[in-house]
Parts: C-alpha cells; sequence; structure tokens
C-alpha cells in the first residue's frame, strides 16, 4: 500500500474512533435518555466505511441493530467493541509504519 493510501487509512480510523468515543460518552453519561438520532449520525461515517470490514462487521451490526430498536446497551456494547478493535488496528498500522 503507498504511503498516501495508508495515511488516508490512518486518519480514517482515528476519525471512526473520535465519533466511537463521542458516542460512549453519551451513551454512559445519558444511558435511558440517549439521543437515538444524534448517535446514528455522529456513527454514519464509521458505519459506511467500516461496514465491509470483517474484524468490525458483527459489531457495526450490533450497533445498527441498537440504534434500529433504541437499545442503548446494545449501542453501547457494539461502540465498546468496535473502539478496542479500531486500537488494536491503529496499533497495527503504526508498527507496520514504523518497520517500512
Amino acid at each position: 500500500m503507498s504511503s498516501p493510501a495508508r495515511f488516508l487509512r490512518l486518519q480514517d480510523m482515528l476519525l471512526a474512533k473520535t465519533s466511537l468515543e463521542k458516542v460512549k460518552m453519551h451513551i454512559e453519561e445519558r444511558k435511558e435518555r440517549t439521543v437515538f438520532r444524534w448517535a446514528q449520525r455522529e456513527l454514519g461515517e464509521f458505519l459506511k466505511k467500516f461496514s465491509k470490514d470483517e474484524r468490525l462487521i458483527t459489531y457495526i451490526d450490533e450497533i445498527d441493530a441498537g440504534l434500529r430498536t433504541e437499545n442503548y446497551e446494545k449501542v453501547l456494547e457494539g461502540v465498546s467493541r468496535s473502539l478496542a478493535t479500531i486500537d488494536e488496528m491503529l496499533q497495527h498500522e503504526y508498527t507496520d509504519m514504523a518497520n517500512s
């Protein structure tokens, strides 16, 4: 993968992580008063860009189902697992870039 493509992928992952963290904080603070329309908008780009990624597809499906049914616990679980996976992906990308 070319250097510009790697940096763009890295940027996409960082933006996704930021969106996931914002939604996680919102849900943890508000719980059953979660604003699901806002969460859907905030996660829209993440859901679109990573919907085909095998490492995230299960969690994205969980988030999507939670948003549709307005189940904040399901959304929070999917967001937390997605964050952990994105962190692993970022670490792997940083390591690859440092070794090239």
